[in-house]
């Protein structure tokens, strides 16, 4: 018992970095609790509700659409981008401010490794903040019913440029420790952000894509409507952006490693080699974004894509009947389903029992144009027995405007009806022959809709719109348009192939 009591204790020193680690962590603690960035959250989460989530509640209740304000042209990022960087450089230029350069250099732990806990700390309240604010504006979007999954890829973007931001702020604040360092670092992120949209207006491939808030190639196109519910988000582009964005900070931080009273010279030459590494990174980047092609889905980047995100969402449809027709919608678009079958029905009864005319009628996904022709079909017709295909993703969907509270600025108003007539006469992509304007405008005649009518649904049509057709023409739709609804059908039935093929002329219409 008493050689057992004597016996000495065994001590193990803790492993060097997992105390070095350790001790950082507490300095990262401590950190958050002196920061400064709480203090402007409430500002920041006033700006967020105004300038990003206010104007999107007037878009149409899908992700694409909702996100395209505050996702694609970066409102979420521009929200927090130029206070991140006025406060990261307030808190990097602490100590050069309070003249405590010399006292801190005095300390044991190199003088770099605290200013990365400063860092660290600023960072993490400003990331946490954005992923709060963007997470409970999504679960907004999910409480009044938007359609599809969130472009979660875009918020690691946000949240990577956020932290991108925090690092350039703090480099300006650490090498340059004045009162008026944040007050520079804000300006000068604002007018990166500023320059990066307007160079990603004017530049809609290429490196400009790899500007955070460039919109060309992320939310402009009407594949990225249909993304999420038809086909996944393409990652390609966001982690190009994220390499670039990420290398940006390693830049900027290790920059703050460089001078002598970082550290030793050993720390210095390492901060060098990864300083080095982070302008790899963003030139790898910058080289990704050079090599991205258009795709039916999206942006593609050979190098980073995944054959496994092309396959599309399995789905169930939503099924109504228009003229006894059955016409389905992916679940996303069921809210507007009454609307469609409703605006489908008249001019599907005109055309029944017709032998070009559709038995069904399907949505399928919005894509990027293919050709210099312009935008693909909205509405087709195809397949034996003929489908009616309906592209609802290129139109612009009834909404509420985000400004003007819920007065509704766009619904359908006759622009299915048009599209259909146009399809149904074989007018393809232009305006089409003069007898084939001639039959879609009897049919819409047919239907209620007269010609000042007609011109009008073409406003809010992508592609360009159509004016007034030659007066040749309206005289040959009334004279259609005027024959009892069996000669017409049985003419229509006789001549439709011709007609499709722009074989026919205006003396030909009865």
């Amino acid at each position: 018992m008493t050689a057992a009591a004597a016996a000495p204790v065994r001590y193990r020193a803790p492993r060097a970095n997992g105390a070095a680690l350790l001790t950082l962590a507490r300095l990262v603690r401590v950190e958050m609790r002196r920061n400064a960035m709480p203090w402007i959250l409430p500002l920041i989460a006033a700006l967020f509700w105004f300038d990003s989530y206010r104007p999107s509640i007037g878009a149409a209740p899908l992700y694409g659409l909702r996100t395209y304000w505050n996702m694609g042209e970066g409102h979420t990022i521009n929200d927090f981008g130029p206070f991140v960087a006025g406060v990261a450089a307030w808190m990097g230029s602490r100590d050069g401010r309070r003249g405590l350069g010399d006292l801190v250099a005095a300390v044991s732990r190199p003088r770099w490794a605290a200013q990365l806990a400063t860092w660290a700390a600023t960072a993490i309240w400003a990331v946490a903040a954005y992923l709060v604010f963007v997470g409970v504006m999504f679960a907004w979007y999910a409480h009044q019913g938007v359609g599809g999954t969130p472009p979660w890829w875009w918020v690691a973007v946000g949240a990577t440029a956020v932290i991108a931001l925090s690092a350039v702020g703090f480099a300006i604040g650490a090498y340059w420790p004045s009162r008026f360092a944040a007050a520079a670092a804000a300006f000068t992120a604002f007018l990166a952000l500023v320059l990066s949209y307007q160079i990603g207006f004017k530049h809609t491939s290429g490196w400009a894509l790899i500007l955070p808030t460039n919109f060309h190639g992320n939310f402009e196109g009407n594949a990225q409507v249909d993304s999420g519910i038809f086909y996944p988000w393409l990652p390609d582009l966001p982690i190009a952006r994220i390499m670039f964005l990420a290398g940006i900070a390693v830049v900027a931080l290790g920059l703050t490693g460089l001078p002598a009273r970082a550290g030793s010279r050993r720390l210095r030459r390492a901060v060098a080699a990864v300083t080095l590494a982070g302008v790899a990174l963003a030139g790898t980047a910058v080289g990704l974004a050079n090599s991205a092609q258009l795709a039916a889905e999206g942006v593609v980047i050979p190098a980073l894509h995944d054959a496994a995100n092309d396959a599309p969402i399995a789905y169930s449809p939503v099924c109504a009947r228009a003229a006894g027709l059955p016409v389905c919608l992916n679940p996303a678009y069921g809210r507007w389903l009454p609307d469609v079958t409703a605006e489908l029905a008249p001019v599907l009864a005109e055309v029944a029992g017709l032998p070009g005319a559709p038995v069904r009628a399907v949505q399928v996904p919005a894509s990027y144009p293919s050709n210099a022709d312009g935008p693909p079909l909205i509405l087709s017709l195809g397949g034996q027995p003929p489908v009616l295909s309906l592209s609802l993703g290129q139109l612009n969907m009834p909404g509420p405007c985000g400004f003007c509270g819920q007065v509704p600025t766009q619904e359908f108003t006759g622009q299915l009806q048009y599209l259909f007539a146009r399809a149904f006469a074989g007018a393809g992509i232009g305006p089409g022959s003069l007898v084939q304007q001639a039959v879609q405008a009897a049919l819409l005649l047919k239907v209620g809709m007269p010609f000042a009518a007609q011109v009008a649904a073409t406003q809010n049509i992508p592609g360009s719109p159509q004016g007034q057709a030659p007066e040749p023409v309206y005289a040959a739709a009334q004279r259609l348009a005027a024959l009892p609804a069996a000669a017409r059908h049985d003419w229509l039935a006789a001549h439709l192939p011709a007609l499709r093929a722009g074989g026919l002329t205006l003396g030909q219409v009865p």
